[in-house]
C-alpha cells in the first residue's frame, strides 16, 4: 500500500488475532506485532497488541499513548483502535489517550458483534437477548458485568462527553460516542460517520465494516495447511475446557514439563488446564499465566511441540512474551475470531482463541483427542 498500512491497536492479543483474521479473509497481508517496530514492515495492515486489557486506567493511557505516538509517525492510510465486543478493560481511557496521539477530535465506538449475537441497544449490551449482567460474563473475574447499561460498564455516567447515539441520531463533533446497533445492517451505516476527525473504534463486526469500506474486498479461502506436529493445548480461560483428559494445574503449579512431554510423545496432543475455582481468584490468573509460560518454554527448548494452541488473550500474551516471539504473520483463519499465527522464522504454528468463543468443530475434528 502506497501510503503505508493500516494500523490497529488492540487491548489483547486475541483481540489482535481477530481483527487481523479479518484482513487477511480480504486478502490483505496482515502482521501482528506486540511492540512497536524499530524499522517499517511490508504489510498491508499492522496490528499492535498493547496488553492493556487488565491494566488500570492510568496505565493503560499511558501504554497506548506512548505507543500511538510511536505509530503517528509511521506513514500509514488508516487508524482503528479494537476494544472488546462488551466493553471489558479501561476502554475510554485507550480511547481517549489513542484519540488525542492520532489527533482526532471525536470517537465512534461501536462496540458488540451482532454476527455473535452480542448487540447495543436503548443503551444497553445484550449477549444473544439477554442484558450482560444476567450472562455468563457476571462472572468475568476481571470485569464481571454488574449491570448491561453502556455508561456504567465504561464508568462513564458523570462523563457528559460519553453518549449513547441511534443511527437516526445527530452526533456531536467531539466526545465519545457509543453507538446503537442490533443487526450487521446498523453496523454498516454506522461506518458512513466516520470522517477524517474520528477515530473508529469498536469490535470486529465493526472493523470488517469499516474495511470494506475502504478497499475492494480480495477473498481468500478460510482453509489452508493442517499444522503438523505434536499439538499442545494451553487453556487459561474461566471458559469450561472441553477436553476431559487435560493435565491439570496444582493450585497455581502447572503439570510438570517432563509428564506434559510424554504425553505430547505418547498422543500427539497434550491439553492443560488450571481448575475453575482457581481461574475465578482475580488474583490467581496472572500467576497461572506465567506458569503456563514456563511449561511452554521447557517444552519449547526440546522440542516438543509444533502446534500451540491458547484459550485466552493475558494468556496468550504472557505465553509468547516468554517465548519471544513479538512478531506474527496470519497464516489461517478457523472461524470467527480462532486464528492461526507464524512467528517469525520459527516453524511453529500458534492457534489463538477468545476465552468466550467456542472451538471450531472443523479444529475439533482435526484434533479430537485434544477436545474429548
Amino acid at each position: 500500500m502506497a501510503r503505508g498500512p493500516i494500523i490497529v491497536l488492540a487491548d489483547d492479543l486475541t483481540g489482535a488475532a481477530e481483527v487481523g483474521a479479518l484482513a487477511h479473509e480480504a486478502g490483505l497481508r496482515v502482521v501482528i506485532v506486540t511492540r512497536v517496530p524499530r524499522a517499517p514492515i511490508d504489510t498491508d495492515v499492522l496490528v499492535l497488541d498493547t496488553n492493556t486489557r487488565l491494566d488500570p486506567p492510568g496505565r493503560a493511557a499511558a501504554r497506548v499513548k506512548s505507543r500511538a505516538a510511536l505509530l503517528r509517525a509511521v506513514p500509514h492510510s488508516g487508524v482503528f483502535k479494537k476494544t472488546d465486543s462488551v466493553l471489558r478493560g479501561p476502554v475510554l481511557a485507550e480511547l481517549s489517550a489513542c484519540a488525542a496521539a492520532f489527533g482526532f477530535t471525536r470517537t465512534l465506538l461501536v462496540a458488540g458483534n451482532p454476527s455473535l449475537g452480542r448487540t447495543i441497544d436503548g443503551g444497553r449490551c445484550y449477549v444473544d437477548g439477554q442484558p450482560l449482567d444476567q450472562t455468563p460474563f457476571a462472572r468475568d473475574p476481571h470485569h464481571p458485568a454488574s449491570s448491561p447499561e453502556t455508561l456504567e460498564l465504561l464508568r462513564a455516567t458523570r462523563r457528559p462527553d460519553v453518549l449513547n447515539r441511534k443511527l437516526t441520531d445527530s452526533l456531536p463533533p467531539v466526545g465519545i460516542i457509543i453507538a446503537e446497533h442490533r443487526r450487521a445492517a446498523d453496523t454498516a451505516r454506522w461506518v458512513l460517520a466516520v470522517d477524517n476527525h474520528t477515530l473508529p473504534a469498536g469490535g470486529a463486526d465493526f472493523f470488517r465494516a469499516w474495511l470494506e469500506s475502504r478497499m475492494p474486498a480480495r477473498r481468500r479461502p478460510l482453509s489452508g495447511q493442517t499444522p503438523p506436529g505434536p499439538a499442545l493445548l494451553l487453556h487459561g480461560t474461566t471458559a469450561p475446557c472441553a477436553g476431559e483428559s487435560a493435565l491439570l494445574f496444582t493450585g497455581l503449579r502447572p503439570p510438570s514439563a517432563k509428564r506434559v512431554a510424554l504425553a505430547l510423545r505418547q498422543h500427539g496432543t497434550a491439553a492443560v488446564t488450571a481448575s475453575a475455582s482457581t481461574l475465578n481468584d482475580p488474583a490467581a490468573p496472572a500467576q497461572i499465566a506465567k506458569g503456563f509460560a514456563a511449561l511452554a518454554l521447557a517444552l519449547r527448548d526440546v522440542d516438543a511441540f509444533r502446534h500451540l494452541l491458547i484459550a485466552g488473550g493475558a494468556t496468550a500474551a504472557t505465553v509468547l512474551g516468554a517465548l519471544g516471539w513479538n512478531r506474527l504473520s496470519v497464516v489461517r483463519v478457523w472461524a470467527p475470531g480462532v486464528v492461526s499465527l507464524q512467528p517469525a522464522d520459527i516453524p511453529i504454528t500458534v492457534t489463538l482463541k477468545p476465552g468466550s468463543y467456542p472451538w471450531p468443530a472443523e479444529l475439533i475434528r482435526l484434533a479430537p483427542r485434544l477436545f474429548s
